[in-house]
């Protein structure tokens, strides 16, 4: 079993980490970005070079947010985390995890 102060000092360290921070907003912010229809059944996943990808579990879903709703899930993100961060939005179909 770990010593507690070894613990303390991962959990720290990953804190530190801005990258891990930026993501955990963006899933923390998700269902107030995405809307409570959408942010169940979808999970989103947010690259250094800021691009953002929407993994859906169906097709049907992919194509109806490519077509109805991927700018303004790009605009309503970038609102929350900043266009610097979120440049590009991609939806692909995939399991959620």
């Amino acid at each position: 079993m770990e010593a507690i102060r070894d613990l303390l000092g991962k959990v720290l360290k990953d804190l530190e980490n801005p990258e891990k921070q930026t993501r955990q907003k963006l899933v923390d912010a998700w269902r107030q970005i995405a809307g409570p229809q959408i942010a169940p059944r979808t999970k989103p996943s947010l690259t250094e070079q800021g691009k953002l990808f929407v993994w859906v579990e169906t097709s049907t879903l992919a194509f109806e947010i490519n077509q109805k709703y991927r700018q303004s899930l790009l605009k309503r993100t970038q609102a929350v985390m900043g266009e610097d961060k979120v440049r590009e939005i991609y939806i692909r179909v995939g399991q959620l995890r």
